[in-house]
């Protein structure tokens, strides 16, 4: 990630398959944790657009980065659902700010 940025991509993504179970996720579905806490201590998590096809992966991106979080990989038909936990009208990320205007 580090060198497709110093080759000056704009964004790089951080890859966990359309069915959310392989890269930055375990088999389960489950974040890796340590992972995504070794790349973000490299990378600004603004420079980087993170799979989350699935919701509960998507709280987790949401809860430790914010709402403005760049996701990917999320089903078109739940973009409204994911747009409601960023503005927290969800128990999922209530109380989880925004950022900016």
């Amino acid at each position: 990630m580090r060198a497709e940025l110093e080759a000056g991509a704009w964004k790089v993504i951080a890859e966990g398959r359309e069915t959310g179970t392989a890269g930055i996720f375990r088999p389960n579905g489950e974040v890796r944790e340590g992972l995504i806490d070794e790349i973000v201590h490299d990378i600004d998590p603004a420079r980087i657009l993170f799979d989350a096809p699935r919701k509960d992966q998507q709280v987790w991106f949401v809860r430790r980065f914010g709402t403005e979080v760049n996701l990917g990989n999320v089903p078109a038909g739940e973009v409204l659902a994911l747009e409601t936990l960023r503005l927290g009208l969800r128990s999922d990320t209530m109380g989880v700010g925004r950022r900016g205007p």
